[in-house]
């Protein structure tokens, strides 16, 4: 049977003073009852993973190299938001940890810093067991707002396998998007968003119908004209397919088009000569 369990740990972050402030690289993850790094559960670092002190000794990391069980998401240019990490109860080597109380690891860096103790450092403990347990408005290093939630039946983000409500799974390659990069748009009309984390098996590339007539954005919605939408002018290729833009190359909306009239007008046009014969 999969196993289940997990961990759900959210947080919102502050600067740390450094110069480069508000950009800012964090990373989480998870230690065991004697200090030994069990699993990277988050990172934000693109390039500047080195600053983060406490984390690459703890995870072992090489300068310019990620750990293996570390998925980089891009580096943060401010601190808003909350951010969200999910961690499936299994070490790095993939095999389900005992019960036991666990501490939850946080680093933030915004300079390039030369000790550990020039940037934010939060912990964080729970107990693995086989009650659930719910901490909330914890507060320590400079990361605040900081929920743990611990269900031993959820879901497991990073099993191998993909579960309702998990769109991606990040154990199994090319499942998750990564950026918006990797979102392709085959209608202008419903353009894809990346959204959600690829770390929390949330990672997808959600449609966002267009509903304004707007120029230049590559749509021409049925409602739209020329004197609203410059995707609407003649001869323009588009999307969508209103106020008498040619849309006969075009991919979105779901007009007839200028093809449709014309084979309407044709048909019209046939039965009119067939009565006139009679």
């Amino acid at each position: 049977m999969e196993a289940k369990g997990s961990v759900r740990i959210t947080f919102t972050t502050t600067p740390s003073g450094g110069n480069y402030a508000p950009n800012n690289v964090v990373a989480a993850w998870i230690q065991n009852g004697g200090g030994a790094h069990q699993r990277t559960v988050g990172l934000w670092s693109a390039v500047r993973t080195v600053y983060l002190r406490s984390y690459v000794a703890a995870a072992g990391a090489i300068e310019n190299q990620l750990p293996a069980d570390a998925i980089s998401e891009a580096s943060r240019l401010n601190h808003q938001g909350t951010l969200t990490v999910l961690w499936n109860l299994k070490d790095k080597a993939g095999n389900l940890v005992p019960d036991g109380t666990y501490t939850i690891r946080l680093e933030l860096a915004d300079e390039n810093s030369a000790t550990a103790a020039a940037n934010n450092q939060g912990t964080f403990t729970f107990v693995k067991g086989p009650n659930p347990q719910v901490q909330t408005g914890l507060t320590n290093g400079g990361f605040t707002n900081v929920t743990i939630d611990f269900d031993p039946n959820r879901v497991a983000c990073g099993d191998g396998i993909v579960d309702a409500p998990e769109t991606c799974d990040f154990s199994v390659q090319g499942s998750c998007v990564v950026n918006q990069t990797g979102c392709a748009t085959a209608d202008k009309c419903a353009p894809t968003v990346f959204m959600g984390s690829p770390t929390a098996c949330t990672a997808d590339c959600v449609p966002q119908p267009i509903t304004e007539c707007i120029g230049g954005d590559g749509c021409c919605l049925d409602a739209c004209t020329p004197e609203n939408d410059s995707d609407c002018i003649p001869g323009n290729n588009g999307g969508g397919g209103g106020g008498g833009g040619d849309d006969s190359n075009l991919t979105g909306g779901c007009s007839t088009g200028a093809t449709g009239g014309l084979a309407v007008f044709a048909l019209f046009g046939l039965c009119f000569v067939a009565r006139r014969r009679r």
